[in-house]
């Protein structure tokens, strides 16, 4: 074979490759061009998050999730979802279901007021965990209003404008998604913003809700034995396998089974369903205290003597929280 055509080939097979990967590419892509379609999408993404419970339980075997939005340089598209699909070794092209998110930093201000507004809006009708999952974007819509207003291209009244909503991002963050990653900004640290803290250290626990509505969605349906023939039990009992390829959903449901039955035991007693509750209950990130550490750390960095105030008293109230600094 002559080295043109070896030449000819290797460009025909990845040109084929390049156009099989901007295929799969493309169908993991979505785009909003439109302010309209930018409610559609986002609201569509909120569709699946509420179907997959995945925001309440990264557990599940449902999964979905939408990251914490990224700015894109873009006038043209206004929001786009990503999803996080990568190559492997063997060829295969993998995709989860977990989509990166963007959205442009070069629109007017008045589009990142009314997307913050319906953001509100959404969350205002929502239960408590997608009124969280909706301040997600507004890490990245504050950090593109401060570039703005920075950037000294404003007119006076966007200028304006600009400075309230990044206080306004700053206060739902704090307030509707326990979110206190705004304390890095000292210069926009307010009055508001202070006094939104000091109503956390006075209120420092995740709302009950998260919890009730969290466990009132569990079940154990799947913890126990029932219709699996006594071959398969006596295979998982030794846990050395040997079960068929057909028999395997069985096989781990009474590895499962046993599982929780060890943990019941070691509970005082209780059944393999209600130390698997139990377990679910333990794991839940969002019960107890907020993370009131942060508030610290900002406090004792800037010798904030008000805050300081406060999470002494929050120390004295709550001996049993380690608070840091005080």
């Amino acid at each position: 074979m002559t080295i043109k055509k070896i030449i000819i080939i290797l460009v025909g097979i990845i040109h084929s490759c390049l156009l099989q990967a901007q295929r799969l590419d493309v169908q993991h892509k979505f785009y909003a061009t439109t302010e309209e379609d930018v409610y559609k999408l986002y609201d569509q993404m909120l569709d699946s998050a509420r179907l997959s419970n995945w925001y309440i339980d990264p557990l599940s075997n449902y999964r979905f999730g939408i990251s914490f939005f990224r700015e894109i340089n873009c006038r043209d598209t206004l929001m786009k979802f990503e999803q996080s699909c990568r190559w492997y070794f063997d060829n295969s092209f993998v995709c989860r279901r977990f989509y990166n998110s963007y959205i442009s930093n070069n629109q007017p201000i008045d589009f990142y007021e009314r997307f913050m507004n319906y953001l509100d809006w959404v969350g205002k009708r929502e239960n408590l965990f997608i009124k969280k999952y909706s301040t997600n974007p507004l890490i990245c819509i504050r950090k593109i209003l401060i570039d703005q207003y920075e950037s000294r291209k404003l007119d006076s009244a966007d200028s304006i404008k600009a400075l309230e909503l990044i206080e306004l991002a700053a206060l739902r963050m704090i307030n509707d998604g326990h979110r206190y990653s705004v304390l890095d900004d000292e210069e926009y640290f307010t009055d508001n913003i202070r006094q939104a803290l000091i109503n956390v250290i006075n209120n420092p626990f995740f709302p009950e809700e998260y919890l009730n509505f969290y466990m009132s969605i569990q079940d154990t349906l799947d913890i126990d034995t029932v219709g699996i023939s006594n071959r398969v039990k006596e295979l998982a009992i030794r846990g050395r396998g040997g079960h068929t390829l057909e028999e395997a959903e069985d096989y781990f449901r009474v590895i499962r089974f046993l599982s929780y039955q060890r943990r019941g035991e070691e509970m005082g007693g209780l059944s393999p369903g209600q130390a698997y509750l139990q377990r679910r209950r333990d794991w839940f990130p969002q019960k107890g205290y907020l993370p009131i550490n942060t508030i610290a750390d900002y406090a004792y960095k800037n010798q904030d003597e008000l805050l300081i105030k406060h999470l002494k008293e929050f120390k004295i109230k709550h001996p049993d929280y380690p608070l840091k600094h005080f």
